[in-house]
């Protein structure tokens, strides 16, 4: 492989224009294919064939007035409540939004929040009506019986005689008593049912009680997460036309998302301070900016081409900007690997082609390696069972795949057109004085006692407790990771979606926010009415502890399903809202088994529990397999058994702290005005998954760098713990300087305009700088140390 990679490193220097030249066409093809093809991403997380997913197809199948999506619109007046005329101009700009095409109805909240109050007056003050017609019944029964008894004693015929009429009016009133009877009767009947129907939605409102607010419900006729863009904002320029009313207009996250952007001014920043790393490290303006350049081409492409794929393949919002973050992270890491490696090259007396050809062999070989590890790592999301995690793992891979052959060509091409410009003024100084920079065997060794390295393995039971006693505590908050997907609370707080989410939670309870529907199916039922009859029931028996309102919403045309509509307690991502689906599922299937009947949960709050349940279920099964990866891959390398142990024991260690820090900051709600956390909560489903898959080829990547060069020391005839110090100054600098730059890199993406890869950027740098500081370069060098020779023992090896 080496020889192959020294050929491709010397093709690409001799014809480096050409190279060049090439890889900016396919860079400008892939950015016209983005901004042509490309139908966009989604903040569609889903999971086809799960219970939740049934239960919705079931529901538009029977009740397609339902919709296929909706969002939630909330307005609000400045103070005052709302007047007639702003009535009125909701009423003109709703029915202009109802004739759109993409909109299947939108809710009258004004009405419906009058109707509802008349409902209750009507229901409640029944009672009275009733018992009041019923006293007057019974007053004019008494007076029927007293006007009978009132009568002389004589046969009809005789009464007819003397009174005439009197019996028959007597008759008619008793008839006309019946009548009235037989009302209140029915009045009655159907009391029972209403009260109890108003009992069951509780205070459901549509306006609020101080009338400063209310919910438009917006149902689509298409999948919301899949809509165009200009359907999406025709919709809202209509609704913030009644801005003009002195009223607020806000957005629920559904209606407001905006992925089209996978790059911003924070991510801008994180790339600087990336340059200033690499400027400070290779000593030269020109040797700085080529790992960014390469990175920015590779990714480019990389990310150009994932984006176009979203034409035939459906995409979340993450994915994109996953392959921007890996494309540069490993883009300028691998550029930077190479280059760093031609300078040596170029010092130590080698000529411009043969340096170029020995860096893309050695440097180049790692890359490869650390490359495919990445890939084959991402690429293992495909066992998880999540299709938009296997999905993501192929972005990923394929903006990887993109920079390796990116690097291997490129960045040989452009050392090619640079050559002395790309080393520091030291280093041309000493190339032009014919000087080279070979280093004896002592000098090397003289060196290597120098710095962090040789302080670590001069104190290595000191550093190895140091850094597993910081991991360790970084872990302990890990215990409590709780998963959940995005809502309107992950939003910023000054944006629509978290004041929709605040809004309602303010006005109308927290679990509002977050509605559950059953779909309740009976073969049985002969009309509408004895439907109803059965969701309420079925409505009675799920208003369970954590559930305020439980009504029938609607009733199919075959009056065969129905839907009730559930609010919860508290918010859709809180434990007590997650308990409360888990026991509505037990009754569910309980009114199955007793009743003959289906009965199906579904809305967005029981499928983000369901993929973050099926998603927390599927990391032990990732984890085993990347371990075992790890292992097996380190194994082969370093032809040892416990080095790869070390190496893995590190990685969990580092992958389980970063766990730990995500739930102290997002969950927990440490330094939330800091990292601009509008309301902790549970963590992003995919996220852990995610971070073991990158963090493990990212790690493999530093393993290797760093240990390597003890290998290659050792080999050379120094001792195995003298190979820990020399091997450490080879590539201690390389993994320190890659992971100020991945850190860099992702923590730009911590204040990323994105709220939703917010907490990935932090995970992955603070992962990072865990990985690269308290276990590539102390706790590796430490125990390695510590166990010497015994480090690179192998069963049945020969010596």
């Amino acid at each position: 492989m080496e020889h192959l990679l020294a050929r491709i490193g010397s093709a690409s220097a001799r014809r480096a224009k050409t190279v060049l030249a090439v890889w900016l066409v396919v860079l400008a093809v892939a950015g016209v294919l983005a901004l042509t093809i490309a139908r966009g991403a989604t903040s569609n997380y889903t999971i086809p064939g799960a219970d939740f997913q049934r239960v919705t197809d079931q529901l538009h199948a029977a009740l397609p007035e339902t919709g296929e999506s909706s969002g939630l619109v909330a307005l609000r007046t400045e103070g005052a409540v709302f007047t007639e005329q702003q009535k009125q101009g909701f009423a003109a700009v709703r029915s202009e939004i109802e004739a759109l095409e993409t909109v299947a109805s939108v809710s009258d909240p004004f009405v419906t929040q009058a109707q509802l109050d008349e409902q209750r007056a009507q229901v409640e003050g029944a009672p009275a009506q009733i018992s009041d017609a019923q006293r007057q019944i019974d007053e004019g029964r008494i007076a029927v019986d007293q006007a009978r008894e009132d009568l002389p004693d004589v046969p009809d015929a005789v009464l007819d005689t003397i009174a005439p009429g009197a019996l028959d009016e007597i008759n008619d009133r008793s008839a006309e008593l019946d009548t009235a009877q037989s009302q209140v009767d029915g009045q009655r009947a159907s009391l029972e049912p209403a009260q109890r129907a108003l009992e069951l939605a509780g205070d459901t409102r549509t306006v609020s009680e101080d009338n400063t607010v209310a919910l438009v419900n917006v149902t689509l006729s298409e999948d919301i997460y899949s809509m165009n863009a200009d359907d999406r904002e025709q919709i809202l320029e209509a609704f913030e036309a009644l801005e003009t009313s002195q009223l607020e207009v806000n957005f629920s996250n559904e209606l407001v998302q905006d992925v089209s952007e996978v790059f911003g001014a924070s991510e801008a920043i994180g790339l600087m301070v990336a340059m200033v790393v690499l400027l400070v490290t290779l000593a030269s303006v020109v040797a700085a900016g080529l790992p960014l350049v390469v990175a920015l081409i590779g990714c480019g492409i990389g990310v150009g081409l994932v984006y176009a794929s979203t034409s035939f393949v459906s995409m979340t919002a993450t994915d994109p900007v996953l392959a921007l973050m890996l494309g540069l992270g490993v883009g300028i890491d691998y550029a930077l690997l190479i280059l760093h490696r031609f300078r040596e090259a170029r010092v130590e007396g080698r000529a411009k082609v043969e340096a170029i050809a020995e860096a893309n062999a050695t440097a180049g070989h790692a890359v490869l390696f650390a490359g495919m590890t990445n890939i084959i790592a991402l690429g293992a999301l495909s066992v998880t069972g999540v299709p938009f995690l296997a999905v993501m793992g192929f972005a990923g891979s394929f903006a990887v795949a993109v920079v390796i052959a990116v690097a291997l060509t490129l960045t040989p091409a452009l050392l090619s057109l640079l050559d002395t410009k790309l080393l520091s003024a030291q280093q041309r100084q000493m190339l032009a004085s014919g000087r080279t920079a070979e280093e004896s065997r002592s000098l090397k060794l003289e060196r290597a006692n120098r710095g962090w390295g040789a302080f670590v393995t001069r104190h290595p039971w000191l550093m190895t407790f140091a850094s597993l006693s910081v991991l360790a505590l970084a872990i302990i908050p890990a215990g409590s990771l709780r998963l959940g997907l995005p809502d309107g609370s992950y939003q910023q707080a000054d944006s629509t979606a978290f004041k929709t989410y605040d809004a309602v939670k303010e006005h109308f309870g927290e679990g509002r926010n977050g509605t559950i529907a059953a779909v309740v199916h009976d073969d049985s039922a002969t009309d509408s009415e004895a439907m109803r009859a059965v969701a309420t029931d079925v409505a009675e028996n799920l208003k369970i502890e954590g559930i305020t309102s439980a009504s029938v919403s609607a009733i199919s045309e075959d009056s065969h399903t129905a839907l009730v509509t559930l609010i919860p307690t508290e918010g859709p991502n809180s434990e007590s809202t997650v308990n409360t689906v888990h026991k509505l599922s037990e009754h569910a299937e309980k009114l199955e088994t007793e009743r003959d009947l289906q009965v199906g949960l579904t809305g967005q709050t029981v499928a983000n529990i369901e993929i973050s349940e099926r998603i927390m279920a599927a990391i032990p099964v990732y984890l085993s397999v990347v371990v075992a990866l790890s292992l097996l891959l380190m194994g082969f390398v370093f032809r040892s058994v416990l080095i790869p142990l070390m190496a893995t024991v590190g990685f969990l260690m580092s992958t389980l702290a970063s766990f730990g820090a995500v739930v102290a900051v997002y969950q927990w709600g440490w330094g939330a005005d800091i990292f601009g956390v509008a309301q902790p909560g549970p963590i992003l489903a995919f996220l852990p998954i995610l971070l073991v898959g990158i963090l493990f080829g990212l790690s493999v990547d530093y393993q290797i760098f760093i240990v390597s060069g003890m290998q290659d020391a050792r080999r050379a005839g120094f001792t195995a713990r003298e190979a820990v110090r020399v091997g450490y100054r080879t590539g201690g600098a390389v993994v320190t300087a890659c992971g100020v730059i991945m850190i860099s890199v992702f923590a730009g993406f911590v204040f990323s305009h994105l709220t939703v890869v917010r907490p990935i950027g932090f995970a992955l740098a603070l992962g990072v700088a865990m990985d690269a500081f308290l276990v590539r370069t102390t706790f590796i060098p430490a125990t390695m140390h510590l166990l010497g020779e015994k480090a690179w023992w192998l069963p049945r090896r020969k010596k």
